[in-house]
């Protein structure tokens, strides 16, 4: 099994510092280069619509800057004794996204932090990380967070 490139999507949460120090370990042991990916969730229903006085551009690039912000303050306390990664901030749907970007780069595995949502937040929310266990065309580690 060969592990060349190891995508690690991300939401900031302590679930995905769990998900990074699994998949840095794996990065380490294989030689592997590593992806850290982040997604900003864009819903499109609300691109069409009018509103005066508000750039939606403009808006996009300030949550975008802030993202990566986050990311370079998450990179710095997760991947400090770590070089061999490259960083992805970018806007959609997650799901889609990580699926699409783990394709085009072709990915071998994808590390993902669940965060166990269930019932109702789970019908309500969706679980991006059960989506992309379902798209992905490689092999996805889900980490779960731990019991307590």
């Amino acid at each position: 099994m060969k592990l060349n490139k190891i995508l690690c999507p991300i939401d900031f949460s302590e679930y995905s510092e769990k998900a990074v120090s699994y998949a840095k370990e794996l990065a380490k042991t294989f030689n592997s280069k590593l992806y850290i990916m982040h997604v900003i969730y864009e819903p499109a229903e609300f691109t069409g619509f009018y509103v005066p006085h508000i750039s939606f551009d403009k808006i996009k690039t300030e949550i975008k800057s802030g993202a990566q912000k986050l990311m370079d303050d998450f990179i710095s306390k997760n991947l400090k004794d770590f070089s061999n990664y490259e960083v992805i901030v970018t806007l959609g749907d997650p799901a889609e996204e990580i699926v699409k970007f783990s394709d085009e780069k072709e990915i071998d595995l994808i590390v993902i932090g669940s965060q166990g949502k269930k019932g109702l937040e789970k019908v309500v929310f969706g679980s991006t990380a059960e989506k992309v266990v379902k798209r992905a065309n490689c092999p996805v580690m889900c980490i779960k967070p731990s019991r307590e």
